[in-house]
Protein backbone atom coordinates (compact mmCIF):
# COMPACT_ATOMS: atom_id res chain seq x y z
CA UNK A 1 0.00 0.00 0.00
CA UNK A 2 1.41 3.32 -0.74
CA UNK A 3 0.71 6.33 1.30
CA UNK A 4 -0.06 9.56 -0.14
CA UNK A 5 2.29 12.72 -0.77
CA UNK A 6 0.62 14.71 1.81
CA UNK A 7 0.29 12.91 4.10
CA UNK A 8 3.81 11.47 3.97
CA UNK A 9 5.08 15.30 3.91
CA UNK A 10 2.30 16.41 6.98
CA UNK A 11 4.10 13.21 8.91
CA UNK A 12 7.39 14.45 7.82
CA UNK A 13 6.85 17.89 9.78
CA UNK A 14 5.19 16.17 12.59
CA UNK A 15 8.21 13.86 13.14
CA UNK A 16 11.05 17.17 12.95
CA UNK A 17 9.37 18.55 15.59
CA UNK A 18 8.88 15.61 17.64
CA UNK A 19 12.57 14.66 17.33
CA UNK A 20 12.93 18.17 19.65
CA UNK A 21 10.38 17.20 21.58
CA UNK A 22 12.07 14.37 23.37
CA UNK A 23 15.12 16.12 25.07
CA UNK A 24 16.33 19.11 26.31
CA UNK A 25 20.02 18.41 25.29
CA UNK A 26 20.54 20.71 22.68
CA UNK A 27 22.26 18.51 19.98
CA UNK A 28 23.65 19.95 16.69
CA UNK A 29 21.01 17.62 14.47
CA UNK A 30 18.21 18.74 16.80
CA UNK A 31 18.65 22.43 16.52
CA UNK A 32 19.35 21.79 12.74
CA UNK A 33 15.53 20.50 12.19
CA UNK A 34 14.55 23.32 14.57
CA UNK A 35 15.77 26.28 12.58
CA UNK A 36 14.96 24.49 9.77
CA UNK A 37 11.23 24.00 10.15
CA UNK A 38 11.22 27.41 12.24
CA UNK A 39 12.51 29.39 8.95
CA UNK A 40 9.91 27.31 7.04
CA UNK A 41 6.75 27.84 9.38
CA UNK A 42 8.07 31.88 9.57
CA UNK A 43 7.05 32.04 5.22
CA UNK A 44 4.74 29.63 5.28
CA UNK A 45 2.53 31.48 8.39
CA UNK A 46 4.13 35.13 8.66
CA UNK A 47 1.11 36.21 10.76
CA UNK A 48 2.88 33.88 12.96
CA UNK A 49 6.62 34.49 12.33
CA UNK A 50 7.08 35.64 16.09
CA UNK A 51 5.49 32.79 18.07
CA UNK A 52 7.84 30.57 15.42
CA UNK A 53 10.67 33.12 17.23
CA UNK A 54 9.54 32.45 20.93
CA UNK A 55 9.64 28.63 20.40
CA UNK A 56 13.20 28.54 18.51
CA UNK A 57 14.31 31.11 21.67
CA UNK A 58 12.64 28.58 23.98
CA UNK A 59 14.41 25.32 22.88
CA UNK A 60 17.72 27.18 22.79
CA UNK A 61 16.98 29.10 26.30
CA UNK A 62 19.78 27.80 28.99
CA UNK A 63 22.24 27.58 26.32
CA UNK A 64 25.72 29.65 25.60
CA UNK A 65 26.04 31.54 21.88
CA UNK A 66 29.48 29.72 21.91
CA UNK A 67 27.70 25.70 22.38
CA UNK A 68 25.02 27.86 19.86
CA UNK A 69 27.81 28.50 17.42
CA UNK A 70 29.80 25.21 17.66
CA UNK A 71 26.24 23.18 16.77
CA UNK A 72 25.89 25.46 13.92
CA UNK A 73 29.54 24.86 12.80
CA UNK A 74 29.57 20.74 12.93
CA UNK A 75 28.61 18.46 10.18
CA UNK A 76 25.80 17.15 12.14
CA UNK A 77 23.81 20.32 11.58
CA UNK A 78 24.73 20.91 7.93
CA UNK A 79 23.49 17.62 6.89
CA UNK A 80 20.00 17.60 9.20
CA UNK A 81 19.95 20.74 7.91
CA UNK A 82 20.09 19.65 4.39
CA UNK A 83 17.48 16.56 5.29
CA UNK A 84 15.14 18.63 6.91
CA UNK A 85 14.66 21.86 4.09
CA UNK A 86 14.82 18.62 1.27
CA UNK A 87 11.83 16.98 3.53
CA UNK A 88 10.08 20.39 4.05
CA UNK A 89 10.91 22.00 0.52
CA UNK A 90 8.35 18.79 -0.54
CA UNK A 91 5.65 19.71 1.25
CA UNK A 92 2.67 21.37 -0.24
CA UNK A 93 1.40 24.84 1.22
CA UNK A 94 -1.44 23.10 2.90
CA UNK A 95 0.50 20.41 4.47
CA UNK A 96 2.97 22.60 5.30
CA UNK A 97 0.38 25.15 7.04
CA UNK A 98 -1.01 22.17 8.69
CA UNK A 99 1.95 20.77 10.08
CA UNK A 100 3.13 24.20 11.32
CA UNK A 101 -0.21 24.75 13.22
CA UNK A 102 0.82 21.69 15.22
CA UNK A 103 4.35 22.69 15.97
CA UNK A 104 2.48 25.78 17.70
CA UNK A 105 0.64 23.63 19.57
CA UNK A 106 3.44 21.78 20.70
CA UNK A 107 4.15 21.78 24.42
Amino acid sequence: MRASFPAVAASAVIVLVSTWAQTRTLHSDTLARYEAITSYCEQADPASAAQYGLKLADLTRGHSTQEIAADRSSSSYRNAMAQANATLSKASLTTGESGCSEFLAEK
